[in-house]
């Protein structure tokens, strides 16, 4: 059994290029390998900022040898009436080298065709592994690529060497003019000169005796090790932050940590900004009390081992200090008036050339919030509030502060209106209507905040897609995608009943004067965007695709109940007493679908019924027509599916006694009132032809 080792050498590649391309790596090479026949015992990544590292263990010396069979023509083409093989058959034959006469006849799913099977022989694994792993470094993706020199291939950054090795030979290829060898590099700047390597285990030996820690998962914890090690020197604890730990993690080869301090004035600054500061432009890590007060001092990480850690600590602490005090200026400029007296100034700023400025946004979703509110059953003051906070959720948009500081949009509106004096409950808002800001983010504490981001998100679909804004592939440069996730989590999460259609009205209502397309067909469009979004949604709960689909089908205005649905069916769907239920009501959707033109509207009459099944099938569904729907009104979805789950024995008997499309027209009309009444009362719940039922 061999072993691979295979690394390819870069510049330094940005933090968050590193973990998504490890696991690409793996799951491509495991993928190739498989596809070549190459049986291994183990795959593994590990990277650096610097080189990414695939080790492969237990690979088999060469391919094994395998059967082909290659088809030709069917065999009624390749053989006239007399047996003699056609064109056809002897352009195949000739097209793969062999005799007509070892044509054979093979079944297939399509019928029978001509063929043959051959026996390829397997090739080495070195003369495979040449040829796969300069197409696996094609393959490798990243959020930005480059080209350098005069290369026509796209890196995340220049490659300046490549380590490929099979049990001590080294494999021969090129990749961007680079020839492969057995020499990688340490530190670049503690172990710049070339090292060279004979196997994974001395790679990576020597790899650590040249300062680079190759493993994420070690860097990792060694990064958490000193960094917290320096916070208790520093008389603190460390802010959590997982994401800047694993972030550092990924910028450095040799990690390093030193403490650092900044004059006590500048606590002064909101906490926000000196977090943000440290974090957002130094990579530091913030300190905090035992009561969660914000102290005067952080750690670094450094990427090399320094002779006076002292020293770096002191450059580290100048380069923060004059962020800091930019920040105190920013907010001794900023706090000169209050907050709301900018919302004037956003009449300067241009939200988008066909949406008007953000003034003009903040007056439109002002009117969908208070709409909003009404639907919401909120009083008089809650109303009030969140109108004041519509008119100064935008204001520090045009601040100092966050001008330097745009990750803080929210945080610092909420901080400044808290220094005006404005209600505590608007500020929370000011800071929460942005919320949540991803899938996985915190939803608002307050209600004020949650009915803002509603009415600022729908405006920003409805206006979007009002003006063709509309996102295309991966690109959403307007965050259109976010925003209807959080429109749909605030919602379901926090169990509000809201009408999606009497929103979207109102929200395209107040964008009228700039929509280029007609209000009606801009809002099926969003809806459907959210609709795709809900399944998505839905399906990261648990929710079977084809229940999500069924459910969305039959109507998703009340988002909440929605969900309900979706989930009440979800936990019935594969219960032997439902699935034949729901076979039967598949039938009688297609028949209605099949013969809407003849669906008369009224109701069936029990008069016309002629057949006994028909008969028990009428009387079993008035029976519970009116409790289910009762039970549906009340959000009860689970004892509605067990109320029209009684329906199910004379569904079936109507089936197997019943025609359906009498010859006698008052007759056959009547039967499909009685099924259509029935499709009406499933059909609120879900779209039943679309479940996949096993």
């Amino acid at each position: 059994m061999a072993e691979l080792l295979f690394e390819i050498g870069t510049e330094e590649m940005p933090a968050r290029f590193l973990p998504p391309v490890l696991k690409e790596m793996a799951a491509l090479a495991g993928q190739m390998l498989k596809d070549e026949r190459l049986e291994n015992t183990s795959i593994r990544t590990m990277g650096t900022p610097r080189r990414m590292t695939l080790i492969v263990e237990g690979l088999i010396d060469r391919q094994p040898d395998v059967d082909e069979t290659l088809l030709g023509p069917p065999v009624k083409n390749a053989f006239d009436a007399n047996g003699q093989p056609t064109r056809a058959a002897q352009g195949f034959a000739k097209g793969q080298g062999v005799d007509v006469s070892d044509l054979k006849e093979i079944d297939t799913e399509k019928g029978p065709r001509v063929g043959f099977v051959r026996n390829v022989p397997g090739r080495p694994t070195l003369e495979v592994l040449s040829q796969l792993l300069p197409d696996l470094v094609h393959k490798l993706s990243f959020p930005k690529t480059m080209r350098w020199g005069n290369q026509k291939m796209r890196f995340a950054r220049p490659i300046h060497w490549l380590v490929a090795i099979l049990d001590g030979q080294v494999l021969p290829f090129r990749v961007a003019r680079i020839k492969t060898g057995d020499q990688t590099r340490g530190h670049r700047f503690m172990a710049p000169e070339p090292i060279q390597v004979k196997d994974a285990k001395d790679y990576q030996s020597k790899l650590e005796e040249a300062f680079v820690i190759l493993d994420p998962e070690r860097r990792r914890e060694m990064v958490a090790e000193q960094v917290e090690k320096a916070a208790a020197e520093a008389g603190g604890r460390l802010v959590p932050d997982e994401e800047l730990l694993t972030e550092v993690s990924n910028l450095v080869e040799l990690p390093v940590a030193c403490k650092g301090g900044f004059d006590q004035e500048f606590l002064e600054v909101p906490r926000p900004v000196i977090i943000s500061a440290m974090r957002s432009h130094q990579r530091y890590f913030a300190l905090e009390d035992t009561d969660g007060n914000l102290l005067p001092a952080f750690v670094a990480v450094n990427n090399t081992r320094p002779k006076d850690l002292a020293v770096v600590a002191q450059g580290h602490e100048r380069v923060l200090r004059a962020r800091l005090a930019d920040a105190r200026f920013f907010l001794d400029e900023d706090t000169k008036e209050p907050l709301i007296n900018r919302l004037e100034e956003l009449k300067t700023v241009t939200y988008h050339a066909k949406l008007g400025t953000s003034f003009d946004k903040v007056e439109r979703f002002t009117k969908v919030a208070a709409h909003i509110c009404r639907v919401l059953g909120m009083d008089e003051s809650q109303c009030a509030q969140v109108e004041r906070a519509c008119r100064l959720c935008k204001c520090d948009l045009v601040t100092e502060m966050v001008g330097e500081f745009p990750d803080l949009q929210g945080q610092v509106g909420a901080d400044y209106a808290l220094k005006d004096n404005e209600d505590p409950v608007v500020a929370q808002a000011v800071y929460e209507h942005y919320l949540p800001s991803g899938a996985n983010s915190p939803l608002p504490q307050g209600m004020i905040g949650l009915v803002v981001g509603l009415a600022d998100r729908l405006d920003t679909l409805c206006g979007c897609f009002g003006v063709g804004l509309k996102p295309s592939g991966a690109a959403d440069p307007y965050g259109l995608r976010r925003a209807a996730l959080a429109i749909l989590r605030n919602l379901t999460e926090k169990s509000l009943r809201l009408s999606l259609n009497t929103a979207l009205d109102q929200a395209l209502e107040t964008l009228e004067p700039w929509l280029e397309r007609p209000a009606a067909e801009v809002k099926e469009d969003v809806k459907g965007f959210i609709a795709a979004r809900f399944q998505g949604l839905l399906t990261d709960q648990g929710v079977p695709t084809d229940v999500a689909q069924a459910v969305l089908a039959a109507g998703m205005d009340d988002l909440y109940l929605t969900q309900a649905r979706a989930k009440a069916l979800a936990q019935v769907k594969d219960s032997p007493e439902f699935k034949p239920l729901a076979v039967g009501m598949k039938r009688v959707m297609n028949i209605l679908r099949k013969e809407k033109d003849q669906v008369p509207s009224e109701e069936p009459s029990a008069s016309v019924m002629t057949e006994q099944a028909e008969k028990e099938l009428h009387k079993a569904f008035l029976a519970l027509r009116e409790t289910a729907a009762a039970r549906f009104a009340d959000g009860d979805y689970v004892a509605f599916l067990q109320e029209i789950s009684a329906l199910k024995g004379p569904i079936d008997q109507f089936f197997d006694q019943v025609l359906v499309m009498d010859k006698d027209e008052d007759v056959r009309k009547n039967r499909l009132a009685l099924l259509s009444n029935i499709a009406e009362l499933f059909a609120q719940l879900a779209e039943f032809t679309q479940l996949q039922l096993a």
